[in-house]
């Protein structure tokens, strides 16, 4: 069974990661290339952020007895029990690997993706928690 407080108290964490995320939106590549510090944080912030999705996904899979082998398989089985529309999955199926290099080889992170997704992206995040609070309503 899907433990609803769990997927609440991460849901919430998320819109906090967020709020603080949205106050860096804004900044450049350029200014992310130049500037370490907050580079580091917009990193650090995807990186929490993306990682509750992926663990909210994951619990969600688990109760269907479907739990995804790794990662980047998280969004096209939510679409599979729908969860999320199959277009949604694939838009941002990319999160899964951004984690993996955020997490794994923060060296090679391209400072124009990390903006691109601080400023015109973060609105992904609302949406997924959307459609699992649509899906733990439905339950």
């Amino acid at each position: 069974m899907v433990d609803k407080e769990l997927v609440l108290f991460k849901l919430q964490e998320l819109d906090r990661y967020l709020t603080q995320l949205r106050k860096h939106q804004g900044l450049t590549t350029d200014h992310l290339d130049k500037n370490l510090d907050q580079a580091w944080i917009i990193q650090h912030g995807l990186q929490l952020s993306i990682q509750l999705v992926l663990d909210i996904g994951n619990h969600i899979l688990a109760d269907a007895g479907k739990p995804a082998q790794d990662y980047s398989m998280i969004f096209d089985e939510l679409a599979q029990i729908d969860v999320i529309p199959a277009e949604f999955a694939e838009s941002i199926k990319s999160m899964a690997g951004l984690r993996n290099i955020l997490v794994h080889e923060y060296t090679k992170v391209d400072m124009e993706k990390l903006s691109d997704l601080l400023n015109n992206r973060l609105g992904d995040f609302s949406k997924f928690a959307s459609y699992v609070m649509n899906y733990l309503e439905s339950k």
